[in-house]
């Protein structure tokens, strides 16, 4: 739990210099709110690393919340957010004297970690989401809700929910509720003396982006979910002079843009085409461009087969105007005078996850993944004649860099700084030159390592393809050891193969359970989406645990089964069916499909649309499909149950908490072995957890796998 890993979608940042890297660490989860520090942002660190000397340290250990770091154009000052003094603001850090000084004195709005300071192209001015200041709904932007006041007018202390048109409703309900998680005036900071300029108000930006000249800002203005029964968040595009105080400059150019982040958009070089890409379960895929000027859009070109959607990368113009994406593990070329879409040659066996911005001569590189060794690596391409070429490629797990794992910077001459890890290996700063092929590492976690198992693939034959599953044993384990299943279906497990405890998070490292002896095994579970998700899940979970009690070093008689949230569910399905499990944990779990349907919280969205068409894929309603409902609920076949099953459960958790104690109960009816642990003021995930109980956690995990393993 002492790793120092990334935290999750705040971009790294390299000075222009190449002296100095910027990367933001996760931290604990603080329990004292900050005005402007959101749940997505609570207890990061944001962190500077000397590429010279190797030394890596925080530079606002007096924040409880410090993210965003992003360098000035001549790479000596960092920005970068901090909740000193117990509210967001805007800081600067001096790299040649390591001094901090307030930027100024407005509090800073961001929900998301990669909603970063932006700064003008003179370097002189800093743009960023501020508080607004009018009143706002802040149920979905902090992690926890505050309790009313017994003085709280009685106005704001009645609620009135109405039926009426509800998918006409519902969006309205997201526009007053969640979505207001991203409403913030959008300003403009001069940095020689703290004056705040508003450039726009009353709206609910997200993605932010300068024109190629840096005379207009570029912002996506985020409208909500589509309909009441689809997970689609729709957006406007909307751009702002910087040059000009004329507010009524300001305007929407394209509306309902389907994406699911605002993120996938790019000016072109003549700085009024904007290029976009949609993307969501109701996206066409496409990609579209827009004329600023006339406020005209055109689709460029759209695919059934090929969809363009992604929810980080962005198209990326050439000089020619024609645009490269990143979709589906390929690289796509577009070009403008045959309007046509192809990819880009490349080895077949390895998928694209990402790419840096285009250089001046139209070279980009880009991250690659090769699943069959695990080697994931950097490549070279000439996005004109698509010539491509590795730079490096390892046996070694990466980040993307959207998730916080790498950075490039081609000013004078390449350099990649990348965070590289393994089963056994905490993430590790490594610096390489591009034109020398040499590289430095750099440490960041200080971890004894006598206990730490090690990691191999394990395959077998699925229905319509070969199917994987990393397998995690312990460190000099003799004979059959126990095991256990980690099950959430519709993932590809096997990738985390090459990550650090088999894991993006410290919350759910297994190294935890290796330490004690025991093997972990994470298996590809996909899914086909017929509408029968307990049929399918059983399926998947059977033949995984058949291809794991093969291996000659696993105990047959010994296996056990961990899910979180749909794992959780899944799992539930699974000692339900399949005799084979001697213990199971039930993390955040559905058990029955209709009550979870039909739940109601004021904090939360309605489950409709992930029962439906969503993660279980229903593909009815309730009244529709009943015995379909009834089917796919495991609380019904509960009498079945042979399992000694331990369930755990946040009490704030907005999204299932009124399963966990009926799961209990009915398990409690039916003489089962059972037992339920409440955490207090808990959310969803562990990994938001205070330390304290998370530790509870694992022993009392550790403590059940002991009995019944």
């Amino acid at each position: 739990m002492n790793v120092i890993e990334p935290a999750p979608l705040v971009h790294m940042s390299m000075s222009s210099d190449k002296k100095w890297l910027a990367l933001c660490v996760n931290g604990e989860p603080v329990d004292k709110r900050s005005n402007g520090v959101s749940m997505a942002v609570a207890g990061t660190s944001q962190w500077v690393c000397n590429l010279n000397t190797g030394e890596a340290f925080p530079i606002a250990p007096e924040a409880n919340s410090s993210w965003a770091g992003v360098w000035s154009p001549e790479g000596k000052t960092l920005a970068f957010f901090a909740d000193i003094g117990g509210k967001a603001r805007l800081w600067l850090w001096d790299s040649t004297n390591h001094s901090l000084h307030l930027a100024a004195d407005l509090v800073v709005r961001p929900f998301f970690g990669f909603e970063k300071p932006i700064w003008t192209k003179d370097g002189k001015q800093i743009i960023v989401k501020s508080m607004p200041n009018t009143p706002i709904n802040e149920n979905d932007f902090y992690s926890n809700w505050e309790k009313s006041s017994p003085n709280t007018n009685i106005s704001q202390r009645v609620k009135v929910f109405d039926t009426g048109n509800l998918s006409a409703q519902k969006v309205t309900e997201d526009l007053d509720n969640w979505a207001d998680r991203y409403r913030a005036e959008i300003s403009m900071i001069t940095v020689e003396n703290g004056l705040a300029t508003t450039l726009c108000s009353g709206l609910r930006p997200v993605g932010m982006k300068l024109s190629t000249d840096g005379d207009y800002l570029a912002f996506t203005h985020c409208l909500g979910e589509e309909n009441i029964d689809t997970q689609q968040n729709i957006f406007e595009l909307w751009t702002c002079p910087l040059i000009s105080s004329d507010t009524s400059e300001v305007k929407c150019v394209p509306s309902k843009i389907h994406m699911m982040y605002g993120l996938s958009f790019s000016w072109g070089n003549d700085n009024k085409s904007i290029y976009y890409t949609t993307n969501g379960p109701l996206s066409d895929g496409g990609l579209w461009v827009v004329n600023t000027s006339t406020n005209v859009s055109e689709l460029l070109f759209q695919d059934k087969t090929n969809h363009l959607g992604h929810d980080f990368e962005s198209p990326k113009v050439l000089q020619n105007e024609d645009v490269v994406m990143i979709a589906g593990g390929k690289l796509w070329y577009y070009s403008s005078t045959s309007e046509m879409l192809n990819p880009f040659p490349f080895p077949e066996e390895r998928s694209i996850v990402a790419g840096f911005p285009i250089t001046k001569d139209n070279r980009m590189v880009v991250q690659t993944h090769e699943p069959i060794e695990g080697r994931d690596g950097f490549w070279n391409i000439n996005c004109v004649t698509g010539e491509a070429n590795p730079i490096l490629e390892e046996p070694k797990g990466h980040l993307p860099w959207f998730e916080g794992g790498a950075a490039y910077c081609d000013h004078m001459n390449e350099t990649i700084a990348y965070l590289f890890q393994d089963v056994d290996l905490p993430p590790t700063i490594r610096v390489f030159d591009v034109a020398s092929k040499s590289g430095t590492t750099i440490t960041l976690s200080k971890l004894k390592t006598d206990t730490f198992g090690t990691s191999e693939i394990i395959r077998w034959k699925g229905e319509h393809q070969e199917l994987r599953g990393a397998l995690l044993l312990p460190k000099n384990s003799k004979g059959r050891v126990p095991a256990i299943i980690r099950v959430y279906p519709g993932s590809m497990q096997s990738t985390n193969v090459r990550l650090f405890g088999m894991s993006p998070s410290v919350c759910d490292n297994h190294q935890i359970f290796a330490s004690y002896g025991y093997a972990v095994f994470l298996p590809d579970l996909p899914m086909k989406r017929t509408h029968e998700p307990a049929e399918e899940i059983t399926k998947t979970i059977a033949d995984a645990y058949e291809a794991l009690i093969k291996h000659p070093n696993i105990d047959s008689e010994r296996i056990g089964i961990l899910g979180h949230s749909f794992g959780g569910y899944s799992t539930l399905v699974a000692i339900t069916k399949l005799p084979h499990f001697k213990a199971a944990i039930v993390s955040s779990g559905i058990g029955n499909l209709i009550s979870y349907y039909t739940q109601f919280d004021i904090n939360s969205n309605l489950n409709y649309g992930s029962i439906e068409d969503g993660q279980f894929n229903i593909g009815a309603t309730l009244w529709e499909e009943r015995e379909r409902y009834v089917r796919n609920s495991p609380l019904f076949e509960f009498h079945k149950i042979q399992t000694p099953v331990l369930i755990t459960q946040g009490t704030r958790d907005h999204l299932c908490y009124a399963e966990a104690g009926p799961i209990f109960s009915s398990l409690n009816r039916l003489n089962k072995t059972a037992q339920l642990v409440l955490y207090d003021d808990e959310d969803h995930y562990q990994g938001t957890w205070r330390r304290e109980n998370l530790e509870d956690y694992y022993e009392r995990v550790l403590k059940w796998l002991d009995k019944y393993l």
